[in-house]
């Protein structure tokens, strides 16, 4: 069965089915129509043959920094939503952390000519901005922004101050801030202004904030944790870059005989499952994970069908930010 008979079936264009098949803009009631229609036909896109005509592959390449991670699962579940439907394959990198085995996924999807890669980006080296720069396949990075290439990201910097507006709204004054290296921009670098941000809204001096930069782990979080209080600091209130790195954080104020939230409220940034399951559940603000993976996944579909049907062009870069919720728990 082709495009042309679904289409006629459902009463729309080929057009747009190939909108819906690709996770394009397409209205609700559209949506709808051509879905029942597929699903009561049992239509299977056939990217292969598509890919054989146009001479291009019929995969995309999905590279992130670690596997066990709330984040990564969560974006991986938005992709795979929008690309299950396209037809398209997936081919996954695990970069381990490792910007090297990073930039090596990079150069060997490229020689492969997949039709388009989504990297989930962590620190962003002079060599990923010059393999975007010189990349001809279409690339779209997630949780970085940067204008050398089309992003899908979040607003990190308010997150933080949104947080930490909240610990200092309790009364809390004396603030120590578990972060991660300020080489990833996203996460380290924005997080920590946004924390110092609030710092001066409530009069308080950025520059007293006690940091330290970890890892993303339980471990690290726990270990940035104990330099801080080993360092004679007692804070009444902590924020952590992650959610992850607070419930490490929450260990080792707990072995120091800490009551939270009565003696420090702590609070984490992510929304993902860790802080859910520890005791007093955590305060966090919440990070549209999975929403990023979706709309990563259709920017980078709409590009693959510009450069097909613009053979030589570029589409112009597209810089997405999301936002972000503040979910109250108990400890703050």
């Amino acid at each position: 069965m082709k495009i042309s008979e679904i289409a006629a079936l459902a009463g729309v264009s080929s057009a747009a089915v190939s909108r819906y098949l690709n996770g394009g803009s397409i209205s609700e009631e559209k949506k709808q129509i051509i879905k029942k229609v597929i699903e009561e036909t049992g239509y299977v896109p056939n990217v292969a043959a598509r890919s054989l005509r146009q001479q291009r592959s019929n995969s995309i390449g999905v590279i992130v920094p670690k596997i066990h991670s709330d984040s990564v699962s969560n974006l991986m579940e938005g992709v795979s939503s929008v690309l299950s439907r396209s037809g398209y394959l997936t081919m996954f990198g695990n970069a381990g952390n490792d910007k090297k085995q990073e930039l090596d996924y990079l150069r060997m999807m490229q020689e492969v000519r997949l039709a388009g890669i989504i990297l989930m980006g962590t620190v962003l080296t002079p060599a990923h901005i010059r393999f975007f720069r010189e990349s001809d396949i279409p690339i779209v990075v997630c949780g970085q922004n940067h204008p050398s290439v089309s992003c899908i990201f979040h607003d990190d910097r308010r997150a933080a101050r949104e947080i930490t507006r909240y610990i200092l709204g309790k009364g809390r004054r004396r603030l120590a801030f578990v972060g991660a290296v300020e080489s990833d921009v996203s996460v380290g670098l924005n997080r920590r202004k946004g924390v110092e941000e609030a710092m001066l809204e409530a009069g308080l001096n950025p520059e007293e904030l006690v940091r330290r930069e970890v890892l993303f782990s339980v471990e690290e979080g726990s270990r940035g944790m104990n330099e801080i209080l080993d360092s004679g600091f007692l804070p009444d209130g902590v924020v952590c870059a992650t959610d992850t790195l607070a419930v490490g954080a929450v260990k080792t104020l707990r072995e120091h005989g800490l009551r939270i939230p009565t003696d420090v409220s702590i609070g984490g940034i992510g929304g993902g499952l860790a802080g859910t399951i520890i005791t007093p559940a955590l305060t966090t603000v919440r990070l549209f994970h999975r929403e990023s993976g979706e709309k990563a996944a259709q920017l980078l579909l709409s590009m693959i069908d510009f450069t097909r049907e613009h053979p030589g062009e570029k589409l112009p870069l597209t810089h997405t930010m999301l936002g972000y919720n503040l979910i109250e728990r108990e400890s703050v």
